[in-house]
């Protein structure tokens, strides 16, 4: 934090007087603060329930808003404050009688040319963007999110820009907190964009709050501030970072309680239940030890004994109390969690300290497997953020979902992989009025509800969902021979439960496909729908009493051999249907890519309400030793995909690495040794199909599919 204090000449020159002082705790990351905004970050038009304080493009000149009351009580440097104006340039001031904006780009704080009584993010400008026949301008907006007494008033910069980012975009807020008077300034999205395409450029800010012309608090780096991550577009706060400016002198101990990790519903089958969370060291002194309490109801408090620790300001860290919790009646309890001591003292400051959450807790519940059907095509430009965006969010809590790809009919000729089954399964959501013209992707649904553009999803709506319990318990089997797919599913509900129209669908899925890409930059696509079994209606079924298993089977032969249709439609017919209709006829052939890279999701679904109860899947696991390429945790990159003769490994920041490339028996077909310079490697022996590429170095190990095609 850089301070600059002078000599005030003259009090009168300014509006409210400096009593206070600021420090600020940088480099929050992955979230927003506290976690109360878990809204999308959409262009403005995409957003509901934010107002718009001021539009415009690059053409806009330098400007302040009229005056805008805040929605709750605010102190800003000792003094209360009741109205502000914004500027576009990137200035938030509480000096209502300001009629100057700063003037487009970064400057070094203090300075005369901003607005007294401050908070800045200098350094962006307005801009606009063009997709799809749609021109997003730049937008501030505000909105009032939370619930009293920790309301947060959010001033968001959507869609601005900034001159070293070129055609690209830049998100930022400015953030006031109810009660703590706090102050966040958010770094959401930075992308670098040119005529050829994503570039390696960051931004150039000037983060912090300014009181005067001779006082300002900002952050390390100002005025030349970059954005924390500058060469994604993540829709979600998986990628944010913030800095939290506080009032007052920085304690020595301090310990942030951040989150509480026992999930909202749990079952007395779970018991016991380990009460974990997240913290952070926020004070100025190292943290050595510290103890962690939590009461539930009006229980006495469970206090645990000093925990050990080398905590440097600043670090994150996970806590389990060593102490369970073993609920032994169904009902709602409230868990409260607090730091009870630091460094075998009291903590200095406990605004931070205490967190609660509301548990229910059944009589019995399974983990939850969270179904994700995904309108898709490889045609259709927001598709592919859309994916990564659903992607990031999934990788963040593996093992607890599973997913179904709908390929479809458009926009233009649609993806090649389309098929009817695809279409009905829209209609059967109401995502595809038959007989129009209508499609809605990308298009998400959850467990068979929400229902929006993946761009913005994120793992708070995740959770949200996760969270519900699961009363179902599904095994499923898959065996594969030749061309044909058995299925066998044992169905177990551990509650009873009421009657009504209940489906079993199962959905052969391939895990990596290549052959359908076309236009919008996607070269893979993950979890592709084959075929559903028995069909895309499913088969009812009656669940069985508590307790009491029912198996479902199904097989089913892929028909001839496989074939690429150039494109789900070749003319505007507006049913993807009859004439024009070029997707697959699976009575016929197929579109399967490597039958032993097939998986197969089963699920149940109540056909009135369309909820999903529950849902499992089975694959052909990998040979042993093998695992998905989503471990690659050394950032290496594999092209071209599909291959003929020859691959190449990026290795990034690596300088040399062992290259194995394996069959799906398991066994190592070729090894060799790599460097950066010399990352080529001869596939002419290989025949067509699937293999696994494994990379070491360093003692780390990365996998990725490779399908060779010839």
């Amino acid at each position: 934090m850089k301070k600059l204090l002078l000599t005030i000449i003259g009090i009168g020159l300014i509006s409210l007087q400096a009593f206070s002082q600021y420090y600020y705790i940088p480099t929050q990351n992955g979230t927003n603060p506290n976690g109360v905004n878990t809204e999308g970050e959409n262009p403005a038009s995409l957003l509901t329930g934010w107002t718009s304080r001021w539009s415009g493009n690059a053409t806009a000149t330098a400007t302040l808003t009229s005056v805008i009351a805040l929605p709750f009580s605010f102190t800003f440097n000792g003094n209360p404050v009741t109205h502000f104006k914004v500027s576009n340039s990137g200035s938030v001031t509480f000096d209502t009688s300001a009629t100057t904006a700063p003037a487009f780009g970064n400057a070094a704080l203090p300075s005369a040319n901003v607005p007294n009584n401050s908070i800045n993010v200098l350094g962006i400008k307005p801009s606009s963007w063009t997709s799809g026949g749609t021109t997003y301008n730049s937008t501030i907006l505000t909105k009032t999110l939370g619930t009293a007494p920790r309301r947060q008033f959010w001033i968001q910069y959507n869609f601005f820009s900034e001159p070293n980012i070129q055609t690209g975009w830049t998100y930022w807020a400015i953030v006031l907190e109810e009660s703590t008077n706090r102050i966040f300034i958010v770094d959401m999205k930075t992308l670098c964009t040119s005529s050829s395409g994503i570039c390696n450029s960051n931004v150039k800010i000037s983060a912090g709050i300014q009181i005067n012309a001779t006082t300002a608090y900002t952050v390390n780096g100002s005025p030349n501030l970059g954005a924390f991550n500058f060469s994604t577009n993540v829709f979600d706060a998986s990628d944010n970072q913030y800095y939290e400016f506080i009032s007052g002198t920085q304690p020595a101990k301090d310990i942030a309680n951040l989150a509480i990790n026992v999930s909202k519903s749990v079952g007395l089958n779970q018991a016991p239940i380990a009460v974990s969370g997240k913290a952070r060291n926020v004070g100025s002194a190292t943290i050595s030890s510290y103890k962690i309490t939590y009461q539930i109801n009006n229980d006495a408090p469970v206090v645990s004994s000093a925990i050990s620790a080398t905590l440097a300001p600043y670090a994150n860290f996970d806590y389990v109390h060593p102490t369970n919790w073993t609920p032994t009646t169904a009902g709602t309890y409230t868990l409260k969690t607090w730091v009870s001591e630091v460094n075998g003292g009291a903590d200095d400051s406990n605004v931070n300290d205490t967190l609660i959450k509301t548990i229910t807790v059944l009589d019995a519940m399974v983990p939850r497997k969270s179904l994700h059907e995904i309108f898709t095509s490889s045609t259709c430009p927001p598709c592919k953020p859309g994916n990564e965006v659903m992607h990031k969010v999934l990788n963040q809590r593996v093992g607890t979902y599973t997913i179904i790809k709908y390929q479809y009919f458009g926009p233009g000729t649609g993806d090649p992989y389309f098929t009817t089954e695809c279409y009905n399964r829209g209609v059967y959501y109401g995502q595809t009025a038959a007989g129009t013209a209508g499609y809605g992707v990308p298009e998400l649904f959850i467990d068979g509800q929400w229902g929006n553009n993946p761009n913005g999803y994120n793992t708070s709506i995740y959770d949200q969902y996760q969270e519900k319990p699961a009363f179902i318990e599904i095994t499923p089997t898959m065996t594969l021979s030749g061309k044909t797919v058995n299925v066998s599913a044992t169905i177990k509900p551990i509650v009873d439960f009421p009657a009504g129209s209940y489906k079993v669908r199962m959905a052969i899925v391939e895990k990596s496909a290549f052959q359908n890409a076309k236009t919008n930059g996607e070269t893979e696509f993950n979890y592709v729908l084959k075929k559903m079994l028995p069909d895309d209606n499913g088969k009812d079924i009656t669940l069985p009493s508590k307790n009491n298993t029912t198996t479902v089977s199904e097989s089913y032969t892929f028909n001839g051999d496989f074939k690429l249709p150039v494109a789900a439609r070749t003319t505007s017919s507006v049913v993807p249907t009859g004439a024009g209709y070029a997707g697959v006829n699976l009575a016929t052939n197929h579109t399967v890519e490597q039958f032993e890279d097939l998986a197969v999701v089963v699920f149940i679904q109540n056909n009135t309400t369309k909820e999903v109860l529950q849902s499992a899947w089975t694959a052909q696991d990998f040979p042993v030793g093998i695992a998905d390429e989503k471990s690659n945790n050394m950032n290496t990159l594999l092209y071209p995909n599909p291959a003929q003769n020859l691959i190449n490994i990026g290795l990034g920041s690596i300088d040399q690495a062992e290259v194995s490339i394996i069959d799906i028996s398991g066994k190592a077909i070729i090894t060799k040794q790599i460097t950066a310079n010399q990352n080529s490697i001869s596939t002419e022996t290989l025949n067509n199909g699937l293999y696994f590429v494994q990379v070491k170095a360093g003692g780390k190990t990365s996998i990725h599919k490779l399908v060779i095609q010839k």
